[in-house]
């Protein structure tokens, strides 16, 4: 089977770039989420609120009709009436607690509010409890998760439908967060031990990812379906082989794992740290880019 046989998810439903960044996005915010938790600075709750806006206004962008969407959470709320068995109205509700207690969080921290709004002091209060930063980062890490469980939902395509996808959007969240971390360091923006803790951690995770994406490479060119096959295919030999090879394990975690080893014996560098987080956070969002491209409905037989 040649990929002129099937039909690629991308070629009619167009989930490419835009739903990449947003899958970026909601990873990025899910798992800082869970950092903020030990570090807790003003840094770390505006990206994470600035991360799900943004990962909401990419995904909405690309409905064809976005203004739909909050016409039907009016009406389910006026009508009480709640489609529970809906992964999309599941996922609304998530993101938009997700968001609500982003900006909750970063509301915190901006001290104008609390001097002009004394009686606001409540939120502080609510905001410095561990209980509460638990629960953000049960909410952040449920987001990316739900991110994740989203395409194993798609129905047709094949190469999607297994559960080592939300395992390898958490994965490479993490790595995401730790590389953020780390740039946020470099400026300034929190403290200077979070960059050493990052670097060994980042490590990690990002064997881990090779790991995780080893593995889903190796499932899928093994498995039942032609379309899932030809997928993998694609991801490793094909058109897409450059994102894989080049993007996803060259730049996005051998290039990582090779400076934070190199540092880890041999001392920290400012440039090494940067260089090595932003090749994490671009090898992130192209792993998500090249799993969505390679995603292709199962081929009709007659």
């Amino acid at each position: 089977m040649s990929p002129d046989t099937v039909t690629f998810q991308s070629q009619i439903a167009h989930w490419t770039w835009t739903i990449a960044w947003f899958f970026w996005f909601i990873g990025l915010g899910g798992m800082l989420s869970v950092a903020y938790y030990k570090v807790r600075r003003p840094a770390v709750a505006f990206a994470i609120l600035v991360c799900v806006t943004l990962g909401l206004i990419t995904v909405f962008t690309h409905l064809s009709r976005w203004w739909n969407m909050p016409i039907v959470v009016w009406t389910m709320v006026t009508n009480l009436h709640f489609n529970y068995h809906s992964w999309m109205f599941l996922g609304v509700c998530v993101l938009s607690v997700h968001l609500v207690m982003a900006a909750f969080f970063a509301a915190s921290h901006v001290d104008w509010l609390f001097q002009r709004f004394p009686f606001l002091g409540f939120i502080r209060t609510l905001a410095g409890l561990d209980l509460v930063c638990f629960v953000f980062g049960f909410v952040g890490v449920f987001s990316v998760v739900y991110s994740g469980f989203l395409l194993t939902q798609a129905v047709g395509i094949p190469l999607w439908g297994t559960s080592l996808i939300p395992i390898l959007w958490v994965i490479s969240g993490g790595v995401a967060a730790v590389a953020a971390l780390e740039l946020m360091a470099l400026a300034g923006w929190v403290d200077e031990g979070v960059s050493a803790f990052g670097l060994k951690l980042g490590l990690g995770l990002d064997a881990l990812k090779l790991l995780a994406v080893a593995s889903f490479l190796h499932v899928s060119a093994g498995a039942v379906s032609a379309a899932a096959r030809l997928g993998a295919e694609e991801l490793l030999f094909g058109s897409l082989a450059w994102m894989t090879w080049g993007m996803v394990i060259g730049i996005g975690i051998l290039i990582p794992m090779v400076l934070a080893a190199w540092m880890v014996w041999f001392g920290k560098r400012k440039v090494l740290i940067g260089v090595s987080a932003v090749a994490a956070l671009t090898g992130v969002l192209f792993l998500r880019a090249s799993i969505l491209l390679a995603g292709a409905w199962e081929p009709l037989i007659g």
